[in-house]
């Protein structure tokens, strides 16, 4: 009988485990997870009628493998799409709306475009000038800030791109790599000739389909952490759970892999799916290890605050505002829950999600949590002009947690992907070190590993 190992019990740990059952129910397979709970930074707070996320809150709907995933589970009819309104830029002490037909920042419609106040005309008439420019000057991997600035100058990527786009990855753009993180740019300006022509044939297709503009986001009415409630509760007869179970070490043997702190018989296969700090308690003296060990990583808190909405003395305008780079203040955006998400907050409360954590701003590191929380209301009460106080603030801290795909991220990954499968055979990696960050990247990893290295045995 196959034995099989997978160590981290978050959303890619369980997802493999889940999908790896079904489909060879005769095996045995074990997952390891060092902490108390399940589901990694995925939780939910649940209390007096609130369903808010402390940890990521919504994922892409376009990423089809979680819903997949969703549906399988029997929570399909839990999925809600986001409340839609218009999002602001905050910048120089004031809220711009975000042009009407932009994508990403890019803009796909002229008249909300030039009717902008955010952005100057010399920088309008510089983001225009791309539908007249040729691609990128270079067939390889780019940054994504050189990337956009070639095509939309440097305005644009200050007051709208660099806002919008850093925050997923919550790194400098003018470092990570557009490959790794937004190939579908690099493929479209090949297709189209430039990002301009490319947008606007997009979105032309889309109106040709007939499809109206709806959320791009997705939410359990129970949660996200629901998801991980149904993966453990359905999991297959053939895998076992263990919390709080460090592996303190990987030996390779003949049989296959020994794990330290966990049961000492040999493991056929093993399946890491923890992030890239984590490689460098079991393969430090392996130098092919280092690049992936060494991986950047940034890190962010999230400030969620309950308000009394009687008392709440600000507009509640769209559904939040991302903050541009240059505003003196650690934060970087802010979410109306309440607005986005109103199934997750009772009706008389209001609750903000507050962001901080800008590249090369220490804050998140230095600070201590109730510092932290005080700095986020602080700075929150200024940019918005409101003085009522929380009822409650839940603080998420997540030092170090973000991996940052730097530009030749895919060659680094591919180099040592082609090494391991020679020195450790039965050795499979995934999660967020490798192809994606978001939950949903997770979840297809997971799938494309279970469906082309197991299901045919």
């Amino acid at each position: 009988m196959n034995r099989v190992a997978i160590i981290g019990g978050g959303l890619t740990g369980l997802s493999t485990a889940y999908y790896l059952g079904q489909a060879q129910p005769s095996w045995q397979i074990d997952v390891y997870e060092k902490e108390s709970r399940f589901g990694g930074k995925i939780k939910t707070k649940r209390v007096d009628g609130y369903v808010v996320e402390v940890g990521p809150d919504s994922y892409l709907a376009r990423k089809q493998a979680m819903t997949d995933l969703i549906n399988e589970l029997g929570l399909g009819e839990t999925i809600v799409t986001n409340a839609t309104g218009q999002a602001f830029i905050y910048n120089d002490n004031r809220m711009f709306p975000i042009p009407g037909g932009a994508i990403v920042g890019i803009p796909t419609e002229f008249v909300p475009f030039a009717k902008s106040t955010l952005l100057s005309w010399p920088g309008k008439f510089r983001a225009m000038q791309d539908y007249f420019k040729s691609p990128y000057p270079t067939d390889g991997d780019v940054s994504i800030g050189e990337f956009f600035r070639y095509h939309l100058g440097n305005e644009m990527m200050d007051k709208l791109i660099e806002p919008l786009l850093s925050g997923i990855y919550g790194g400098n753009i003018y470092e990570l790599s557009l490959d790794a993180t937004f190939p579908e740019f690099h493929s479209m300006e090949r297709k189209y000739g430039n990002m301009v022509k490319g947008m606007l044939a997009a979105r032309k297709q889309r109106g040709a389909s007939g499809t109206k503009p709806s959320g791009q986001f997705r939410q359990l009415t129970g949660g996200l952490e629901s998801i991980i409630d149904a993966l453990v509760a359905q999991m297959p007869s053939n895998v076992t759970l263990y919390k709080n179970t460090d592996v303190t070490s990987i030996e390779k043997v003949a049989a296959g892999y020994v794990l330290g702190g966990t049961v000492m018989t040999p493991y056929n296969e093993l399946i890491i799916t923890t992030p890239p700090q984590s490689y460098g308690a079991w393969f430090k003296e392996d130098s092919k290890f280092n690049e992936l060990i060494s991986m950047d990583l940034s890190s962010c808190a999230i400030a969620i605050m309950g308000f009394d909405r009687a008392s709440f003395d600000a507009p509640l305008n769209g559904t939040g505002f991302v903050i541009t780079r240059k505003c003196k203040t650690p934060l970087t955006a802010c979410t109306y829950i309440s607005v986005k998400w109103p199934q997750t907050t009772p009706e008389d409360r209001v609750v903000l999600r507050v962001f901080m954590g800008k590249p090369g701003d220490d804050t998140v590191q230095r600070l201590d949590e109730e510092s932290l929380k005080e700095l986020a209301l602080e700075e929150i009460q200024k940019i918005m002009n409101f003085t009522a106080k929380p009822l409650w603030t839940e603080l998420t801290r997540l030092n170090k947690s973000m991996p940052q795909y730097k530009v030749g991220h895919r060659d680094m990954i591919a180099r040592l992907t082609a090494y391991a499968n020679k020195a450790y055979p039965g050795l499979h990696m995934i999660g967020t070190p490798f192809d994606g960050v978001g939950m949903p990247d997770g979840v297809r990893q997971a799938k494309t590993l279970v469906d082309k290295q197991f299901s045919n045995r």
